[in-house]
C-alpha cells in the first residue's frame, strides 16, 4: 500500500523555506538530531516518532527558524616579518 497523496513532501514547499535544497537538508538534519536529543534526555514522545519526518514537517510549516552566521575573516598576518 503506497503513501496517501497528502503525506507526501513536495520539494517546492521545502524549498519555499530554504532556497537551496542542499541547506534544506542541513537544516532539516540539524533539527532532527535536536529533536532525538529531546527524546534521549527524557522528553516523552508519540509511538512511531520519526525525528526526521517531523523535522521535516517543522520546516514546512514554518516552525523551524535559522539564520547564517558569517565568520570573520581569518587573521593571514605576515609570518615572514623582518
Amino acid at each position: 500500500m503506497g503513501t496517501p497523496i497528502d503525506k507526501l513532501v513536495v520539494i517546492e514547499k521545502i524549498t519555499k523555506q530554504v532556497a537551496n535544497r542542499y541547506e534544506a537538508v542541513r537544516v532539516m538534519a540539524k533539527e532532527a538530531r535536536r529533536l532525538n536529543s529531546l527524546i534521549i534526555r527524557g522528553a516523552e514522545a508519540e509511538p512511531g516518532f520519526k525525528p526526521t519526518t517531523a523535522a521535516m514537517d517543522r520546516l514546512c510549516t514554518e516552525r523551524v527558524h535559522y539564520q547564517y552566521v558569517v565568520d570573520e575573516e581569518p587573521d593571514t598576518g605576515d609570518f615572514f616579518e623582518e
